[in-house]
């Protein structure tokens, strides 16, 4: 599964698509896989609690958590909090998750890249990191093209 999920980083998270005004569908996965920088690991394999201990303990920047089983879209945010408790009680509180659930329907334009994903995916990062990028792509048109429910299921407060 691990070679899907680099084809979906590669493919369609690194692809620029006019629904986001020409960048890639998200601009800093493809960068951390060529870097090196993005740890991957498969729940059931290991378990989640483990795989942050591996994360927690490694010089990576951020973590790609593959968990084969379906999972709904009406607990895709249920799950993200989860993980998000599971992280400060590991002592990881400057780190935060975002679930890419193929379930998920959200879409701009008609395209929703999360249904792409060949799995519930669960993308550990720093918050620093991951506020960082998103001040960096408030300042372009990334976001002009998505709905103010779009804009709500991602957390972001609507453009207008």
């Amino acid at each position: 599964m691990h070679k899907e999920v680099k084809d979906y980083i590669n493919n369609v998270l690194s692809e620029k698509r006019q629904e986001f005004n020409g960048k890639a569908v998200c601009p800093f996965a493809g960068p951390e896989l060529a870097a090196n920088k993005l740890m991957f690991g498969t729940v059931g394999e290991k378990s989640l609690e483990d795989l942050i201990d591996d994360f927690r303990n490694s010089d990576y920047n951020s973590a790609i958590f593959i968990i084969e089983e379906e999972i709904s879209a009406k607990e895709t945010k249920k799950f993200q909090m989860f993980v998000n408790r599971v992280l400060r009680k590991k002592g990881l509180e400057g780190y935060k998750n975002i679930c890419f659930n193929p379930n998920d329907m959200v879409a701009i334009e008609g395209y929703n890249p999360r249904s792409l994903c060949p799995c519930f995916l669960v993308n550990i990062a720093r918050s620093e990191d991951l506020s960082k990028a998103h001040r960096a792509l408030r300042k372009t048109d990334y976001y002009d093209k998505m709905s103010g429910k779009y804009l709500h299921f991602l957390g972001i407060e609507d453009k207008s």
